[in-house]
Parts: C-alpha cells; sequence; structure tokens
C-alpha cells in the first residue's frame, strides 16, 4: 500500500517539492498539492513589473498549471493541521496524511506600520505594482517615500530594487533631478544580513544615483491626510508613499501546536523536518531558521526552492524506508 503524502501550499517551495516527489516515487503513492491562490505571483519580479520591464505572463502563473500527471491538486486553504491523527483541514474537506510538508509561506501585517496601509501603495502585491505602474505616468510630486519598517519582509533587497528602479524610469524621462526618492528602513545598514561587502556596494551605488537613505528609522505612524512619516521624534514629509508590510507566521502554525520561537515553525535546518513531528516538514517563508550571525534567514523565493527539495528528497528516502540523507546547505550571509 502506497503513502499520502500532503503538501500544502503550492508556491515557490510547495509546487517543486510536489514536481520533486512525483520523480522520485512509484505511482503507487499519493501526492496532493494544496493551494488557495487561483493565479500565484513570484514577488521578486514585481518592481521590474512596476516600471514596465515584465509583462504579467513572466512571472505569475495560474494554480491549474500545477495539476501534473500524478499530482493531485485541490484548490483551497489549509486551515488547520492535526499532527496526532495526521491530517489537514481545508474547510471543506480533511485529508489524511502519512507524511506532510508545510510550504504555506507568510502573512503580511498590513496594520504596521499604523497608516501605511490607507495611505501608501503596497509593494509586496500584484495590485501595488500595477498602481505603480499607472500613477507614474501622472506623477507630478517630487518626494517619494519607501518604507520598510521591518528587517522581516518578503525579499528584502526588494525596496532598493524598487527605489533603483524608479530613479531610472525617471532619468530615462529627464525628471531624475525633480525627483527625490528616500527609503525608510529598520535596518542599521542596507542589506546589512548579506554582509558588510555586499552593504557597502549598496550603499555607494544609492548615494550615486542620489537616492536618500534613513537607515535604523523607528517609523511611529503614518498621516495620510497630512502626508506625513513620523520615525522616532523627526517628521518627513512625501508625495507618494510605498510600503513594505512585515510578515507574520500564518494561524494555523500557533492553532496546529506546532509553532516554535516567535511563531514560526522551526524545522531542523538540515533535514527541513520538525524535530518533535519526524513525518512533518516544513519549508520557506513559514520557517525560521537561525544563521550563524544569530539572525533569520531572509524571506527568499531561492531559498524556499532549495529547501523545497531537500524536503522531497528526505520525504522520499522516508516513504522508501531510508534515513534522510539529504541537508539543506543553509545561508551564513
Amino acid at each position: 500500500m502506497g503513502a499520502t503524502i500532503v503538501i500544502a501550499g503550492g508556491g515557490a517551495a510547495g509546487a517543486p517539492a510536489a514536481r520533486s516527489l512525483r520523480r522520485k516515487l512509484g505511482a503507487e503513492h499519493r501526492i496532493i498539492l494544496v493551494e488557495q491562490k487561483e493565479t500565484l505571483v513570484n514577488p521578486a519580479l514585481l518592481p521590474l513589473y512596476a516600471v514596465g520591464k515584465k509583462k504579467r505572463r513572466h512571472f505569475s502563473r495560474e494554480r491549474s498549471r500545477m495539476s501534473l500527471p500524478g499530482i493531485e491538486l485541490t484548490a483551497g486553504r489549509v486551515l488547520k493541521i492535526d499532527p496526532g491523527a495526521k491530517k489537514v483541514y481545508t474547510g471543506g474537506e480533511e485529508i489524511d496524511f502519512d507524511l506532510l510538508l508545510i510550504a504555506t509561506g507568510a502573512e503580511l501585517d498590513r496594520s504596521r506600520p499604523p497608516g501605511a496601509a490607507e495611505a501608501g501603495i503596497d509593494l509586496q502585491s500584484l495590485e501595488g505594482a500595477e498602481k505603480i505602474y499607472a500613477a507614474l505616468p501622472y506623477f507630478r510630486g517630487t518626494e517619494i517615500a519607501i518604507v520598510a519598517p521591518s528587517a522581516g519582509i518578503k525579499c528584502p533587497a526588494g525596496p532598493y530594487e524598487y527605489a533603483l528602479l524608479l530613479e531610472n524610469w525617471f532619468n530615462r524621462r529627464g525628471r531624475s533631478r525633480d525627483i527625490s526618492i528616500t527609503i525608510y528602513t529598520s535596518e542599521s545598514a542596507p542589506l546589512i544580513l548579506f554582509g558588510e561587502r555586499t552593504s557597502r556596494a549598496l550603499a555607494e551605488l544609492l548615494l550615486k544615483r542620489r537616492i536618500r537613505l534613513h537607515p535604523g528609522a523607528r517609523i511611529r505612524r503614518i498621516d495620510g491626510e497630512s502626508k506625513t512619516i513620523f520615525v522616532d521624534r523627526d517628521r518627513f514629509s512625501y508625495d507618494l508613499l510605498l510600503y513594505y508590510a512585515p510578515v507574520t507566521p500564518p494561524p494555523l502554525v500557533g492553532e496546529s501546536g506546532l509553532a516554535g520561537k516567535g511563531g514560526w515553525l522551526r524545522p531542523d535546518p538540515r533535514t527541513m523536518a520538525l524535530p518533535l513531528e519526524s513525518s512533518i516538514f516544513a519549508a520557506g517563508d513559514v520557517t525560521a531558521i537561525d544563521t550563524p550571525r544569530g539572525e533569520l534567514l531572509p524571506k527568499l523565493g531561492a531559498i524556499a526552492h532549495l529547501q523545497s527539495l531537500v524536503a522531497a528528497a528526505n520525504i522520499a528516502r522516508l516513504v522508501k524506508g531510508q534515513k534522510p540523507d539529504r541537508a539543506y546547505c543553509g545561508f551564513a550571509g
């Protein structure tokens, strides 16, 4: 009798894991992929889309395309996991599993910083990128503010990429000297997580392109009516506000009793298996893994993809009665 493997989430971690498992296991084993969204996008390419350098077809895919031979696609959202009973619940269905990979990703806390969602454009959504694309030709202001209130965001290079692409967009139209772009970030230095050399190179590039940086910013609130950002004891005006909401763990992690420190899943950083639940694995943005520097791994699609392949390989070995031996190499910064 074959095993049933359930994968919760079909994004950068879930879909590659499903394909990898299908190749590694015989047809007697079921692979069930559960995904809520009808259309999935690669957030790393949203900045390019916002300035017209990419088309939607370059970074979006329909959920229906995940329904490959040997992969059962369930349209829905995993709302609850019962580790003891080995069941997942999607609201309209309960699914039994022998092995489970949680790859639901992270959610966004758009209440932070206060006032940003009402006053600005969300840089981590397709709708936000479309708003920027539509607004740029008609923008007659001078001050563009990009707000990243927490290091815990998806694609941590995103705020800087948006800033550089926007400067280039205005420069090509002869307007760069009329536009002031400022990045307000909680980071002590730009992309310091990736090391001092990378951070210094980025800081020099921003300076060369006349993009202002406000590091270590503690953003208290944003007032959309007066178009004011309150940072520590200072206040700064803007004409166009773009913001990155920090990530937060999906509720099902805590409600299922699987959460570790900070409310995230804390798998073995090498095998991607949960320490107390050997039949449950986790990969991607839903996890929190410490780097040797004591910081958390960034939320990146490339990292999620690699973790998913490690998890899939170790799940396949368990199905075959073997010990997990694939290891994620990690990220040292």
